[in-house]
């Protein structure tokens, strides 16, 4: 007998369970017998928006064998595995050893570490993907343009944001802003947990984040830093901050912020099909914001068809880097390159390096298609400091 999905919140994680015949709640950790075969055998799919969240979302399955069955380890010699950057898949044998997978796109299981691929049957490929989408539905938001969210959030309506990278949650009220959400933490216990989202110190830097009314979870984007005014007294928050959605603007553009939508597609676990449709100039930000973020798992999504040598380049800037701050610069319409195939952004930056301090500089891009309506591949980074990216 077939049950829907079960969601059980906590502070720092979500726990899915996943009742079709197949899959049952684990037990407490407090147990007085050791657990049997059968109990030690299971497989766990584990869904967090970065591999450094601490917020997840967990199902779990105790009949490997129906998953298993018929399964074939194999290689991929010239190509790279297509998966979810945002799950992983645990395998625990009856001896209790635990092999670790990321699951590709096509439903089989790539063992990173090894380079191996574990081909599942046909039907166990399609089990897991729907699995695997199932609790990718349960960990993020629903994609909601302005224009809905802003008459279910409406002015002095109260909300609980939850931020998808530390998995706390505070209360707010939207007191004000057309184009985007203006809000305020409830109580100085609200600001005290958003202010330790945002590691002690106010920011504007921009967060995904899940918005909940009543029973509606929305993906959004908020920033952490008090300005304008104050409406609710006492609250330990002396302004408002914004919070994003999809379409939303800010007070001086009539255009979406790149960075804010970056966030809502990652609080909507739809970075994916927002890269596709994204035009060069937008992705050339992306690409910006994901090294100021350190998010080697977005640059993946931006980048796939770079070399594992590229990504070590990267990595090595990404263990330098402080900070890095995208200068204000002209984003090309879609429209403007609408039959073109090739394309190039440079991206003006202000770029710290632990080694080297503050730096002036020029990201390069190169962008191709092979027809009009398919989406944008990079072909190229570069930057004028050798030190950055040669």
């Amino acid at each position: 007998m077939s049950r829907p999905l079960r969601l059980n919140a906590w502070r720092w994680a979500a726990s899915v369970v996943l009742a079709l015949g197949l899959a049952s709640a684990v037990g407490s950790a407090a147990q007085a017998k050791p657990p049997t075969t059968r109990e030690r055998q299971r497989i766990e799919i584990v869904v967090r928006s970065s591999r450094t969240a601490s917020m997840f979302s967990r199902l779990t399955i105790d009949s490997p064998t129906l998953i298993l069955r018929n399964a074939q380890t194999g290689s991929l010699p010239e190509q790279r595995a297509d998966c979810y950057t945002d799950l992983e898949v645990g395998i625990r044998d009856a001896d209790g050893k635990e092999m670790r997978y990321r699951l590709e796109r096509s439903g089989h299981l790539w063992d990173e570490a090894a380079g191996r691929l574990l081909r599942l049957s046909a039907d166990a490929s399609k089990r897991m993907l729907g699995y695997a989408e199932a609790l990718r539905r349960e960990h993020y938001g629903a994609l909601m343009d302005w224009s809905e969210v802003r008459l279910i959030v409406k002015r002095k309506s109260t909300f609980t944001i939850t931020d998808l990278e530390s998995g706390l949650s505070f209360r707010v009220q939207r007191r004000a802003g057309s184009d985007h959400a203006d809000v305020q933490p409830m109580t100085t216990e609200d600001s005290k947990t958003m202010k330790e989202i945002y590691g002690g110190a106010w920011s504007w830097d921009r967060r995904a984040i899940i918005v909940s009314k009543d029973r509606t979870r929305i993906a959004a984007s908020m920033n952490g830093m008090p300005h304008g005014g104050d409406g609710i007294p006492g609250n330990g928050f002396k302004g408002h901050f914004c919070v994003h959605f999809l379409g939303s603007s800010s007070h001086r553009s009539d255009t979406p912020d790149p960075a804010h939508q970056l966030m809502v597609y990652q609080a909507a676990g739809q970075l994916r099909s927002y890269f596709a449709s994204a035009s060069p100039g937008v992705m050339a930000i992306n690409f910006a914001e994901a090294v100021a973020r350190k998010d080697i798992e977005m640059l993946q999504l931006l980048w796939p068809e770079a070399s594992a040598e590229r990504f070590e380049e990267l990595n090595r800037l990404l263990e330098r880097l402080e900070s890095l701050t995208i200068k204000r610069t002209r984003v090309t319409k879609t429209e403007e390159l609408a039959d073109e195939l090739s394309a190039s952004v440079t991206l003006p930056l202000q770029i710290r390096l632990r080694d080297r301090g503050t730096l002036q500089s020029e990201l390069r891009f190169e962008f191709v298609r092979s027809a009009p309506r398919l989406p944008w591949r990079i072909a190229g980074v570069s930057s004028d400091h050798s030190s950055l990216i040669p």
